[in-house]
């Protein structure tokens, strides 16, 4: 399981509603470390991979291969990096 610590931040929808669901956190070094590696323990045992925080819990059985995308946002200085787990239909 990922625990996901630290502030949250702005949330769209709801975790356990039909539509899309976002929520940010803001979280220190260690922190995403942390959340980093339990993902990649998740995802190297295979099967399905949960996220959860104090109020709600995602979890999905994801196809292969997993998908990142990377971007870089040269006036703000900011790299970003997304982890994609699309769910086994």
């Amino acid at each position: 399981m990922v625990k996901l610590l630290g502030k949250p931040g702005k949330s769209s929808g709801s975790p356990t509603g039909p539509g899309e669901f976002e929520q940010e956190f803001y979280v220190t070094s260690t922190e995403a470390a942390a959340l980093l590696r339990a993902l990649a323990q998740e995802i190297e045992a295979g099967g399905r991979i949960e996220a959860n925080a104090d109020a709600w819990s995602i979890s999905v059985n994801p196809i292969q291969p997993i998908k990142l995308e990377v971007q870089y946002k040269p006036k703000k200085r900011e790299l970003e990096i997304q982890v994609k787990l699309k769910e086994i239909s």
